[in-house]
This record gives C-alpha cells, sequence and structure tokens, in this order.
C-alpha cells in the first residue's frame, strides 16, 4: 500500500504517533505473542532433566560454590555426554527459634515435603532430630539390603522394628572429614546422610553415596 501523499509532509516523531495512535492494539499483540513464542522457545532450549537429587539441611552452605558442586555431582553420576539430564543440589537453611532450637520455616518443609512425596529427592543430609523423626515414618531406605554399600568403616544410625519400619540401618553418620562439603561450606557434623525410600534412580544415589563417602 502506498503511504498517503500527506504523510510526506509529517515529521519523523510525528509519524511514529500516527502509526501508533492507529496501530497500537497489532502492536501491542504482536509484541506479546513474539514474547510468548520466545518465552516457550527458551523454556524448551534451556529446559533441564533433572534425574537425581542431593537435598541438604543445614545452618550454613556456601551458595556461591552451591552450583559448581552441583556441575561435579553431574559429572560425576551422567559423565560428560548427559544431554539435558542433569543433577540438581538443594540447600535448605535451619533457622533458630525462639526455643532455641534450630528448625526449618513452614514454606521449606512444606516444599521438601511435597518434593519427597512426588519422588524428587534422593539424598537427604539432615540433622539428626529431624532424621529420626522422618526414619520412624517409613521416609528413609534399609541400608542392610543394599550389598554394594560396605558400612563397616561407618558410623550408623540403626532403627528398632516397628509397625513403620523393619529394624536395620537407615542412616549413615557424617562424621569423618569430607572434602566436598568441606569446600561448599556445608555443616555436616552431627548430620546424617540417608537414601529417601521412594526416589527414583536408586542406581544413581547408591553411586552418590559411594561417591561423597569416598567409599572403597
Amino acid at each position: 500500500m502506498k503511504p498517503n501523499k500527506w504523510m510526506k509532509d509529517m515529521t519523523f516523531k510525528e509519524k511514529v504517533e500516527y502509526i501508533w495512535d492507529y496501530y497500537k492494539i497489532h502492536i501491542i499483540v504482536g509484541v506479546v505473542v513474539i514474547a510468548i513464542i520466545a518465552s516457550f522457545v527458551n523454556s524448551i532450549i534451556n529446559n533441564k532433566d533433572y534425574v537425581f537429587d542431593f537435598s541438604l539441611i543445614g545452618t550454613s552452605i556456601n551458595f556461591d560454590k552451591e552450583m559448581s558442586f552441583q556441575s561435579t555431582v553431574t559429572r560425576e553420576l551422567l559423565g560428560t555426554d548427559k544431554g539435558k539430564k542433569q543433577a540438581l543440589v538443594e540447600f535448605y537453611m535451619l533457622t533458630k527459634g525462639s526455643d532455641g532450637k534450630y528448625k526449618l520455616d513452614p514454606t521449606s518443609v512444606q516444599k521438601l515435603m511435597v518434593k519427597i512425596s512426588a519422588q524428587e529427592v534422593n539424598i537427604i543430609a539432615l540433622d539428626k532430630d529431624n532424621f529420626n523423626a522422618l526414619a520412624k515414618q517409613g521416609a528413609f531406605m534399609n541400608l542392610d539390603s543394599i550389598k554394594e554399600l560396605d558400612l563397616s568403616d561407618f558410623k550408623t544410625e540403626r532403627l528398632p522394628s516397628s509397625k513403620d519400619v523393619k529394624a536395620g540401618t537407615y542412616g549413615i553418620d557424617l562424621n569423618k572429614k569430607n572434602k566436598y562439603l568441606d569446600e561448599i561450606g556445608y555443616d555436616y557434623h552431627d548430620k546424617v546422610i540417608a537414601i529417601v525410600s521412594n526416589s527414583q534412580n536408586k542406581d544413581l544415589s547408591i553411586k552418590f553415596l559411594k561417591w561423597i563417602l569416598d567409599m572403597k
């Protein structure tokens, strides 16, 4: 379509204002559509398939090194030819309550419980109080049934038989020096590490435990 002759006499600013006044709806809709398409394409390109989740509960961690540690875990478990598959490392902060005891805030508790229920958490490192509370409800795997794990050199957490659990070993004390957890500043002393009983990819969980604990 040829422009109207009278538009030739308009200044650039006047032309912009004219186009905006008459075509702003079309322009806005076009921008929104382009933004939606760009967001959709970006989500497809950058979407990661998390096949392993290591969750840590504690009072401190070096957040600057957390992502580097996540990359290391991904490489150790999945190798370099991993495609979009990735390991996830998440930290949940304990804060001191009015009673002087450390506890998770309600939002973190809800998020963690939802992820555990959805079978997304594989390995968890946590304080002994939370470990005992969850272990008694059958939240963790009986490690005695995993022949690949030699726990003879480790202090472990055992549970007696009850209506929800079978007597056995359900956690490993993090009472030895751990170079990987030291590097990320995680306060692992007096903590327990365990495999979540309903988690997927248990072979990766076993592989991770052997690696993080330098288990022969």
